[in-house]
């Protein structure tokens, strides 16, 4: 008589409060405020510096950091004022994994010909606990039609 292997599934359990997700949420805050300070120093303390870190934007896609830090130094050099904004977050920790998803908005003018670069989308971003610390992991962003986001029905 032939045995069945039995499987006993699992469900993973998410936190969406608590110090972890607070944690992570804060780190997001640090972020936006180095992102519209142009304080590339203090934004890139929160990413992971590693071979693996993955950066998907409307610019393309960017495999490790090394050259997502370039696309990142690139752009902010281009820009003569930024600032960035995210709308509501929803945090999920899942032990040493995080996710949030966001509504977020930039609003910058360019050091090339002063034009007024205004974008708004979504975004998805995972963070890793490494050495106890958050770090970004993986960041996708994409753009929304103009008058989609909900973004517009936020007072700032």
């Amino acid at each position: 008589m032939k045995k069945t292997a039995v499987v006993e599934e699992k469900t993973a359990k998410p936190e969406i409060a608590g110090p972890d997700v607070d944690a992570v949420l804060r780190i997001m805050d640090a972020m936006e405020k180095a992102w519209s300070d142009k304080n590339l120093q203090e934004l890139f303390n929160h990413y992971w510096h590693n071979d693996g870190f993955v950066l998907f934007t409307s610019r393309g896609a960017y495999y490790g950091w090394t050259a997502a830090k370039e696309m990142l130094e690139q752009y902010f050099d281009n820009l003569e004022e930024v600032s960035l904004k995210f709308g509501p977050r929803k945090a999920r920790v899942f032990g040493d994994v995080a996710t949030v998803v966001y509504e977020w908005r930039t609003d910058g003018r360019s050091k090339l010909n002063d034009s007024r670069l205004l974008r708004e989308g979504y975004g998805t971003d995972v963070f890793l606990r490494d050495k106890g610390t958050w770090k970004l992991y993986h960041n996708h962003v994409s753009l929304s039609q103009p008058g989609i986001s909900h973004m517009q029905d936020h007072t700032w």
